[in-house]
């Protein structure tokens, strides 16, 4: 029987128990990267592909982990695009001074 069981930092789910070995769950943790990490791990996971010989199976992870990080970096991208407080330059203008002029807000 598969359980799945919430806490606040994780899901856990039990693995498939093996003849005589108790059942322990694994965790697994999210982690925000930031654009800086995301393109080192990118370079390293795209050099480490690229160096693979092994061309039946060995390989296929690696690009695995090529293909996700590409995609973790397009939808960094598109959220920052998204949201005007970080792609407006005047925003963060304002968030680092709220005190100059160009940030003033006049009400009616």
């Amino acid at each position: 029987m598969l359980t799945l069981k919430s806490s606040s930092a994780c899901v856990v789910r039990p693995r498939a128990a093996v003849r005589g070995t108790p059942v322990r769950p694994v965790r697994s943790v999210a982690v925000r990267s930031t654009p800086q990490e995301i393109d080192a791990k990118l370079a390293k996971a795209i050099k480490d592909a690229e160096n693979c010989n092994d061309k039946d199976k060995g390989c296929a992870p690696l690009w695995d982990e090529v293909e996700e990080l590409s995609a973790a970096k397009s939808h960094l991208k598109d959220a920052v695009k998204a949201d005007p407080a970080q792609s407006d330059p005047l925003e963060a203008f304002c968030k680092d001074a709220p005190d100059a002029d160009e940030c003033r807000v006049y009400e009616d």
